[in-house]
């Protein structure tokens, strides 16, 4: 275990991995800080000019615009236009709990990337440069080989995921207290951040099988290509397709998404028959945090298996 850590945290594309996670991480803060940063003077200013110009609008033609919009037969009710008012246009802070939410669940996503990327590179390289047949070589006990490198890259991935969780909520919390932003639901943030941690492991662990599987860091990238490829397929050019998001429940995404966020709601649409015609409405389905749990852990228990079945038998040269 010693030996297999010492490799992955001396090896260059780990280190180039670092880097990037933490510009990406830190640089995501200034879009935290610009959220719970409060508006400046100038921003007032102008909001308070736009209001007061659609206010003497409304004023001078309010009765009119009424007037014509009851003349088209639409009932009274909905041709009252009301008067505007100053938030409108100032806007609403974006709440704590939803600016810290989205940067959780983005810091997750780019971490789970950078760890499969590392752990399939890992293994990979061992296969393309030939190391791997040193190795058993000098250890022939395939099974402890194996399990003393998946274990690694787990133990990577947990101490990754947890101090990216730490250091998005650290930041946000200083961020808030310097801009005088209220604080809420810290303890269910903190509970996200804490299960966010399980996908990045859960995409470490796959990505060192599937390298291994594929022998070429390469073919394990191209599995994951093809993953992304089909899930933003199904969530854009297929989303008004009621089949493509009723497998929702059995695809990766969304067992993750369940896991991270204690529950995962989604849209079915459904065509209905109707006096008026057809109408599509949309049926809201959820995958429970069970699902998502029980969905994960039974794929890498397959998928582990499968490939410390194939590495023991298969020949490494």
């Amino acid at each position: 275990m010693w030996a297999e850590a010492t490799r992955l945290l001396s090896r260059r594309l780990t280190g180039m991995a670092m880097i990037a996670l933490l510009l990406g991480l830190a640089g995501y803060q200034l879009v935290v800080n610009d959220v719970l940063s409060p508006p400046t003077g100038e921003e007032l200013a102008a909001a308070e000019r736009t209001y007061q110009q659609v206010h003497q609008d409304w004023l001078a033609s309010h009765e009119q615009w009424e007037r014509e919009c009851r003349d088209t037969g639409a009932p009274p009710a909905e041709c009252v236009i009301p008067e505007p008012v100053l938030a409108e246009f100032t806007g609403d802070a974006t709440p704590f709990k939803e600016t810290v939410s989205a940067a959780l669940k983005l810091s997750t996503l780019l971490l789970a990337l950078v760890t499969f990327t590392v752990a399939a590179s890992f293994i990979g390289a061992e296969y393309s440069s030939g190391s791997i047949t040193s190795w058993l070589t000098f250890v022939p006990r395939r099974g402890q080989v194996f399990w003393a490198k998946l274990l690694t890259v787990a133990g990577f991935a947990a101490l990754l995921g947890t101090l990216g969780a730490a250091l998005v909520l650290g930041a946000a919390l200083t961020l808030a207290h310097l801009h005088g932003s209220g604080v809420e639901s810290f303890p269910e943030l903190a509970g996200v951040g804490a299960r966010s941690v399980l996908p990045v492991i859960a995409l470490a662990v796959l990505g060192f099988c599937i390298g291994l599987l594929t022998r070429h860091t390469a073919g394990a990238m191209g599995v994951l290509l093809a993953i992304l490829l089909i899930w933003f397929v199904r969530s854009g050019a297929l989303s008004s397709q009621a089949w493509a998001q009723r497998i929702t429940p059995w695809t990766p995404e969304g067992n993750l998404a369940a896991i991270v966020d204690r529950g995962y709601t989604y849209a079915v649409p459904v065509k209905k028959v109707t006096p008026d015609g057809v109408i599509v409405e949309l049926v809201e389905r959820s995958v429970s945090f069970t699902h998502g749990l029980v969905y994960w852990a039974l794929l890498l228990t397959v998928v582990v298996i499968g490939s410390l079945l194939i590495f023991r038998r298969r020949d490494v040269v």
